[in-house]
């Protein structure tokens, strides 16, 4: 560990009945080895071991518990407790890789214009065995937007600064509200991706319903409607309107394919209505999953396990309690 001091960086766990987990991230999180730390723990009324698990670490963290109010109170909260020149949520399932901190604030002195970084990450099972390394898009804001895709990804760091521009997640959203925050934070300022893997995502076996699948497709399509309904965009934001509504629901339908294809369907049409050229532009596994959406249900079971092989769901990559 180095003596060298440097700025102070918060981190903050929200946790929800995750005590099998907790202790590897809180560990993965104080074998940091970076001098100025704030490790703020914020219990979101679990009913499991989770004060036990904290119990060993209290001299080396603040622990919290409130009653339940959901993940984007509860990030809120720590981010309005957090004293930190630079600040990162940490999932409570997901653990952190060595040098994650250092790396992360080597890349703000670098670049005093960024707001926010975010590092490449490993996909991780319940054992904590790789699944496969995940190169992080490089960041661009337009791209983002046109894509309806959160680039950043686990592991982001904020500069403190950000939240005077934009001070917390919007509670309204349960399964978008950190991608509905960086589309709202990304106007005011650059990001960045860090490129080196130095962070994790857990998938659950499971833990996706089909009602959270179509929630979070629900979600997704509020989001575009109203992010669109701001006054506020620059121009060149506004000429993708059409296609961000499009990859929006190309994405929604591609979701609730397996679980609610009449859904699913629904959404392909729309998809097709706002941006038909992209089935035709870059993306060519669109006609078939689009072709899929509309075979005769005999069919559609063998399809899906192809479109699985295709594209995975993005609701794996957003945010658990």
């Amino acid at each position: 560990m180095s003596d060298q001091s440097g700025p102070l960086v918060t981190i903050i766990t929200p946790t929800y009945n995750r005590a099998g987990y907790l202790a590897e991230t809180v560990e993965s999180v104080l074998g940091q080895g970076y001098p100025d730390l704030e490790y703020i723990v914020l219990d979101d009324g679990s009913t499991d071991e989770t004060p036990t698990v904290v119990e060993k670490y209290r001299r080396q963290l603040t622990y919290l518990t409130h009653a339940n109010m959901g993940e984007a109170r509860t990030v809120n909260k720590g981010w309005q407790m957090a004293r930190g020149e630079y600040v990162g949520v940490v999932n409570s399932d997901d653990p952190i890789l060595p040098e994650l901190v250092r790396s992360a604030v080597e890349a703000f002195q670098e670049d005093p214009r960024l707001l926010v970084v975010y590092p490449d990450w490993k996909m991780i099972d319940q054992a904590s065995k790789t699944v496969k390394i995940v190169r992080a898009p490089d960041y661009h804001y337009l791209n983002m937007v046109r894509w309806q895709k959160c680039l950043v990804e686990p592991g982001a760091f904020i500069r403190r600064r950000a939240f005077s521009l934009e001070p917390g997640r919007d509670p309204a959203y349960r399964y978008v509200g950190d991608f509905e925050y960086w589309l709202r934070l990304g106007l005011h300022g650059p990001f960045a991706r860090i490129p080196a893997t130095l962070a994790t995502h857990r998938v659950h076996p499971g833990a996706e319903s089909g009602q959270g699948e179509t929630a979070w497709a629900e979600e997704s399509m509020r989001l575009v409607e109203a992010y669109f309904a701001r006054t506020d965009l620059p121009q060149d934001v506004r000429e993708l309107a059409g296609e961000a509504r499009g990859n929006a629901a190309y994405n929604a339908a591609r979701v609730c394919m397996a679980s609610a294809p009449r859904q699913a369907r629904a959404y392909f049409r729309e998809s097709l209505r706002s941006f038909p050229a992209g089935y035709l532009r870059w993306r060519p596994q669109r006609l078939v999953m689009l072709l899929a959406a509309f075979l005769p249900r005999t069919l559609s079971a063998s399809s899906r396990r192809l479109l699985e092989k295709l594209a995975k769901s993005p609701l794996q990559y957003y945010r658990k309690t």
